[in-house]
């Protein structure tokens, strides 16, 4: 993996110029995601946006991290996405190694492979934050449409239907 953690990613983004930081405070409930729909609608999928403050929260909320193709390309560490694809149908496809030389010459790929593995670590930034009571309160969850339900934690890929027009 190119980045050590979302710190990294986000310095990373903002060297870029890939990062839009919001310094106003928003609004979880419909405000956020009505603007980062209408940044994501522009062409070539608008800009990350870091809004650093989130009305009724300490913690900021990253949207759009992944929503262009050059993004998506930096936080995979390739120059093009599809070295990616390639060199993975390249290992799916690779008959096993018959010589010890074969053997050898594999071992980068296994490399390259092992790392997208998570990896156990004793000390990590996030242990430097003691929550008391745990609660999902605490997460700056996002109400996405005006008739939700609710605010729902949601993978960050959602296929949602107008309730009038389907």
């Amino acid at each position: 993996m190119p980045y050590d953690n979302l710190r990294e990613f986000i310095a990373a983004l903002e060297r870029a110029n890939e990062l839009k930081r919001i310094t106003v405070e928003v609004d979880p409930e419909l405000e956020i995601t009505e603007i980062a729909d209408r940044v994501m609608k522009s062409p070539g999928g608008g800009k990350a946006l870091l809004f650093e403050r989130v009305r009724g929260h300490s913690m900021p909320v990253l949207v759009n991290m992944f929503g262009s193709r050059r993004r998506m390309q930096m936080v995979c560490g390739a120059e093009k996405l599809s070295d990616i694809t390639e060199n993975f149908l390249a290992l799916l496809e690779s008959r096993g190694p018959m010589s010890f030389i074969e053997k050898l010459k594999m071992l980068p790929k296994l490399k390259q492979l092992s790392d997208v593995f998570p990896t156990e670590v004793k000390s990590a930034a996030w242990h430097e934050i003691e929550v008391k009571e745990p609660s999902f309160e605490l997460l700056p969850v996002c109400k996405c449409w005006p008739k939700d339900g609710g605010k729902f934690v949601t993978l960050p890929m959602v296929f949602s239907r107008d309730p009038i027009t389907g």
